[in-house]
């Protein structure tokens, strides 16, 4: 058989309503929470206990995750690392600025960090990538799909400069209380990157020999009926 006549192999991810949830899980554990946490407790005690309140979150979440037996994932390790040195640095300077200023610094770290691991076997963005949407290792080392991983590193290294810019330029000009605005303004550059990176994905698969399935979701599943007795 050509081979342009061979059958895909079939790659099955989890069902879209888990991955979806278990995505939102994360980013509002490591981002949304602990600046709602921060700017709730600063409105109403003062930033003392909005430092404290942010690192209390941080370590609480991965508790939560260590009691539930489901692990931390690697983002919330590095964002509970992180809210330490934050709130280190700014309980000696006694300032919010300090305070946001430090993550901008580490989106910047960020980008470079993907650029640089592109030529690695595992780059950065791969990493991260698997606490969202676990792959199978026989995909993962296909060339189509390392290509992959370097075409968004490149794009989200892109991505994440544009927010520390943003955050940074209004941060320096307005203060603490725009960090949020920025954050807003941000939105659009990254529902463009992961269009990009999901279309990228795509065409890396079928390049590679390999179709996407996706698991159905429990109900689904509880409703399909069993095959008949033979």
């Amino acid at each position: 058989m050509s081979h342009h006549l061979a059958r895909p192999q079939v790659i099955t991810l989890p069902a879209r309503l888990r991955l979806a949830l278990d995505a939102t899980v994360n980013l509002m554990e490591t981002v949304v929470a602990p600046l709602v946490v921060f700017y709730v407790v600063l409105m109403f005690a003062g930033l003392h206990y909005a430092l404290i309140g942010s690192l209390t979150w941080a370590y609480a979440a991965i508790l939560v995750r260590v009691i539930t037996r489901k692990g931390p994932s690697a983002l919330l390790v590095a964002t509970a690392g992180l809210t330490t040195i934050q709130v280190a640095m700014s309980a000696l300077t006694s300032s919010a600025e300090v305070y946001f200023l430090q993550p901008t610094i580490t989106t910047y770290l960020f980008a470079v960090a993907f650029l640089v691991t592109i030529p690695f076997n595992r780059p950065l963005i791969q990493r991260l990538a698997e606490d969202f949407c676990p792959l199978p290792a026989e995909l993962v080392k296909s060339a189509p799909i390392r290509n992959f991983f370097q075409r968004i590193s490149l794009l989200w290294a892109g991505v994440l400069l544009v927010n520390a810019s943003l955050t940074l330029g209004m941060l320096l000009t307005a203060g603490a209380w725009s960090v949020p605005v920025a954050g807003t303004a941000s939105i659009p550059f990254f529902l463009a990157g992961l269009a990009a990176s999901y279309i990228w994905f795509r065409r890396s698969l079928r390049t590679g020999g390999y179709a996407l399935a996706w698991a159905p979701s429990a109900r689904k599943a509880r409703s399909v009926p069993p095959p008949p007795l033979v």
